[in-house]
């Protein structure tokens, strides 16, 4: 088969109305009234994001709940998205079918549709680029610069996990599935950022670790973040030191929690909001004004460290 005979078979089904059947150059979508589009692109490449010998269903799920991720960051409902994948000749028979599969699962999963990209060829890894699109109310997405001076800080789940799984993932030790079912299939908050849409005031979600993370929203801010280490929620039930789950949580990535700030009135609101979704939220901070660094801690054994994950 050549591209069009792939994508003809296992993209054309995953797409609606507005891929127009992928027979155009592009799309057309007519943007309701009162809504603002918001649009996201991440791209995964083989031996950074992931190994490149796992099932490719997973590959696919991981791919695109990355990208779901920054619609949740923004209090976005997702509603299509657009893919490119680069593939060496010699791998596609066997990966874009199982490929397609996992993505047609998470379609249902979290509704949502392909509307159009490109297949090409590759010389040696795999490459997928996904451009996401959600919508708000007008002027109703939430930035990373929105906090206030006074403001709490607050995580969803736990931190660290995935960053774990990624260390042991080739361990055969009992007690690392969970972690790494994080890092194989992160969770991506979407109904939460929804629910956080009029109570939150900035937010992100957690790819690169806490304190980095955490670093965009006080930057974009201009104010800085004390950070309780003894309030970050941790997974002690992963039988290793305490030292190493927190340095997880505090420079490892991948976790896809959502971190965001509001008024410390909403606390009470957060509460409801943590039952009604059976997510856990933990405050782990404030924001006070700019004092040299834009991350400190309130506990005096916990220092920043420039040590988080760069590409570059």
């Amino acid at each position: 088969m050549n591209e069009f005979d792939y994508i003809e078979k296992y993209f054309k089904p995953l797409t609606n109305e507005v891929a127009r059947n992928l027979s155009d150059d592009a799309a057309v979508f007519k943007q309701r009234s009162k809504y603002d589009l918001v649009v996201s692109t991440d791209t995964l490449a083989e031996g950074i994001h992931f190994f490149g010998n796992e099932n490719p269903k997973d590959i696919a799920k991981k791919s695109l709940r990355v990208n779901l991720s920054d619609m949740a960051a923004m209090g976005a409902k997702p509603i299509f998205y657009n893919l490119s994948i680069s593939i060496p000749k010699n791998k596609v028979k066997y990966f874009l079918p199982k490929f397609a599969k996992g993505l047609d699962e998470d379609q249902e999963l979290f509704g949502l549709k392909l509307i159009g990209g490109d297949l090409t060829s590759s010389l040696q890894n795999i490459n997928i680029t996904i451009t996401i699109f959600g919508e708000t109310l007008n002027k109703k997405s939430i930035s990373r610069g929105g906090a206030k001076l006074g403001d709490l800080l607050f995580v969803s789940g736990v931190l660290g996990l995935s960053k774990i799984g990624l260390d042991n993932f080739k361990t055969k030790l009992k007690g690392f599935s969970v972690a790494k079912n994080k890092y194989l299939f992160p969770e991506p908050r979407v109904d939460l950022g929804l629910s956080l849409n009029k109570i939150a005031n900035s937010m992100i979600d957690i790819s690169d670790g806490l304190v980095q993370d955490a670093s965009h929203l006080a930057k974009n801010s201009n104010l800085s973040i004390v950070l309780d280490a003894e309030k970050i929620p941790l997974p002690l039930s992963i039988n290793l030191k305490k030292d190493i789950l927190l340095n997880a949580a505090l420079y490892g990535g991948d976790d896809y929690e959502l971190l965001f700030s509001c008024k410390p009135t909403y606390e009470n609101s957060l509460k409801k909001v943590s039952l009604e979704q059976n997510i856990k939220l933990t405050r782990i901070g404030f924001f006070q004004k700019f004092k040299k660094e834009h991350i400190l801690f309130q506990n005096q054994h916990q220092f920043y460290q420039n040590k988080s994950y760069s590409h570059f």
